[in-house]
């Protein structure tokens, strides 16, 4: 078996140590993970976090922000649940 050595300043080797440790794996796991999913995909492939709901949350929040100043934008805001109905129905005729 073949072995890598890196070079890591020990305060981010500490914060991945414990990374791994609450994930359940070992970092020689976790790297075989890793570069296994990068060969096969040809890419950097993924993301394990302990943060992807909050991630998600953020970005759905960030997305209602975005569609609410767009609406206010184009005089929308004020609509009510029929109207918006009315105008989803009407849209979904002229298709």
């Amino acid at each position: 078996m073949s072995a890598y050595t890196i070079r890591i300043d020990s305060e981010t080797k500490n914060q991945f140590d414990l990374l791994c440790e609450r994930l359940g794996l070992s970092v020689s796991t976790a790297v075989n993970l890793f570069i296994r999913k990068s060969i096969r995909e040809q890419a950097i492939p993924f993301r394990i976090d302990l943060n992807s709901s909050h991630q998600i949350v953020e970005e759905a929040q960030q997305a209602i922000e975005e569609m609410r100043a767009s609406s206010k934008k184009r005089g929308l805001s004020d609509m009510t649940l029929e109207e918006i109905n009315e105008e989803v129905a009407l849209s979904r005729k002229k298709k």
